[in-house]
């Protein structure tokens, strides 16, 4: 197994289900696919990478899953909350072996692989990394051992969730690094401003 590794969480790309935000602006079938594009775009930029890639996600799909087939082992998420659900994920692959994982999900265009070689190299002098999003949630976090307590407490899908995080590993005197700020796809602007530029 690789020392380096990605959880990919996800969601099956089913209407209705997915992109609800979004959804109430523009329908939900122009948001399911504007969600498979999304998955399309996060398959291709982390095929490529130097580590052991496992997508956890919210559902066993009901027919073949035509995403993330080649180089990728799938898991299906634990149920709870969102910070369950990752410290859980992290947990089975601190299980498995020891090294530096990463976490992200498939809201987030902008990722490329010089983002991942920075994170990975980040963990050899910082406890976590952390790549802040725009909206004041974060779009990547990594850690190399494993320390649940940055998905305790926490209000997740709000503008908090960078904020506290970050409070919650300094007060339990960790280091952290931070990658540059990046745009998630949860509403129509955001949708529109990254359509002008890809």
């Amino acid at each position: 197994m690789s020392e380096k590794k990605l959880i990919i969480f996800a969601k099956q790309p089913k209407l209705g289900q997915v992109k609800t935000r979004l959804a109430h602006a523009i329908g939900d079938t122009k948001a399911l696919e504007v969600y498979e594009e999304l998955l399309q775009i996060t398959e291709s930029v982390t095929s490529n990478l130097d580590a052991d890639k496992i997508v956890y996600w919210d559902q066993i799909p009901e027919l073949p899953n035509p995403y993330f087939t080649f180089g990728f082992r799938h898991f299906t998420q634990t149920s709870g909350d969102l910070g369950s659900k990752m410290a859980n994920a992290f947990q089975n692959e601190f299980q498995e072996s020891n090294g530096k994982v990463l976490i992200i999900g498939t809201d987030c265009p902008y990722l490329n692989p010089s983002i991942f070689s920075d994170a990975y190299k980040a963990l050899d002098h910082s406890d976590f990394v952390i790549g802040p999003a725009i909206d004041g949630g974060y779009y990547l976090l990594g850690m190399k051992e494993y320390l649940p307590f940055v998905f305790r407490g926490i209000p997740w899908s709000t503008e908090s969730v960078l904020k506290l995080t970050l409070e919650a590993i300094k007060k339990n005197h960790f280091r952290y690094s931070l990658l540059k700020e990046l745009d998630d796809i949860d509403t129509v602007n955001e949708w529109e401003k990254w359509k002008e530029i890809r």
